[in-house]
């Protein structure tokens, strides 16, 4: 058979700015098969208050920001959107509730996430009809499980988490959400044992292992893409001579998987600082990083031919 293009981002973290970046490269690069790996919602909600005088106001990264008119706003909502975050217009009044009232707080904050990838879900429908390509769009560690509902009910992309997609007659991806602990105790952290459990049952139902496409959100230990930076038991940066020190905090349990069973490719996300490639005996592994919050997108492009990488590069854009 011929060769299969694939497009992997991750951790776009509810950019929309890299979203429609993303969808963009599809094009560009006539991809045969689309994937996101995981982390796909934003981390903070922004409020917008609407003032008497018709004006608006929102805080963003401690900077305030006033909208005079609905152009103005329309500029500052994109602003928000593209670095991950989600808005809300509000009155003073509202504000103050969403302050004092943690419970609504989250539940504005969860139908916020649900609205944002019910519109991405559109998007990427429009796409795949128009360049027929392949997209599966996988959540992360970071990621509440309310969005898995939605993604499942797309006609036609496919959420490979915790399965084995078919994406031709020689070619499966298998699919990871779940990553080893983390200091932030996310929604999708599992011990590194019942990850590694995980793995296997789905790795023993794969037909072709050694065509296989591995795409699991956090990235193997000890290789050269799950280097992120130390923390102290406060969460900051431990530094030695005024340096941060980098340490391996990806799965062990994945690489065990990744030594055993030698899967063509490996498509990895999580560490947005971990930016590169890596072999591990036969199986090329990529994290293309992350600096959604700049608006900035990392893409890797994998060009393979039955069980042989024929290229791979990391594009930014």
């Amino acid at each position: 058979m011929g060769t299969l293009k694939i497009l992997f981002t991750s951790d776009l973290h509810g950019s929309d700015l890299c979203y429609r970046k993303f969808l963009k490269a599809i094009q560009n690069y006539k991809a045969d098969v689309a994937i996101i790996g995981g982390d796909l919602t934003g981390k903070a909600l922004v409020p917008v208050i609407a003032k008497k005088d018709g004006s608006y106001v929102a805080t963003l990264f401690g900077v305030e920001h006033r909208a005079r008119d609905e152009k103005e706003l329309a500029r500052l909502i994109d602003r928000i959107s593209a670095v991950g975050f989600y808005y809300k217009i509000v009155t003073r009044e509202e504000y103050e509730e969403l302050s004092q009232n943690d419970s609504l707080l989250k539940e504005v904050f969860k139908e916020l996430i649900v609205d944002r990838i019910k519109k991405w879900l559109d998007l990427a429908e429009n796409v795949v009809k128009e360049h027929k390509v392949q997209f599966l769009l996988m959540p992360g560690n970071d990621d509440i499980y309310e969005i898995d509902e939605i993604i499942n009910k797309s006609e036609h992309v496919v959420n490979p988490a915790e399965k084995i997609i078919q994406i031709n007659s020689v070619h499966e991806v298998v699919g990871c959400d779940h990553a080893n602990i983390t200091p932030w105790k996310c929604p999708r952290d599992i011990e590194d044992t019942a990850l590694e459990a995980k793995l296997e049952e789905i790795m023993m139902n794969v037909k072709n292992k050694n065509t296989a496409i591995l795409v699991a959100h956090v990235p193997p230990y000890g290789t050269k893409i799950d280097l992120a930076p130390a923390l102290d038991k406060d969460l900051k940066y431990i530094t030695k001579g005024g340096q941060v020190i980098f340490e391996h905090v990806g799965s062990k349990a994945v690489r065990k998987v990744i030594e055993k069973y030698q899967p063509l490719l490996g498509l990895h996300g999580h560490i947005h600082e971990s930016k590169g490639y890596d072999k591990i005996g036969r199986t090329l592994i990529i994290n293309p990083g992350s600096e959604y919050n700049e608006g900035i997108l990392h893409v890797a492009i994998v060009v393979i031919s039955d069980d042989k990488i024929k290229g791979h590069m990391i594009l930014t854009g």
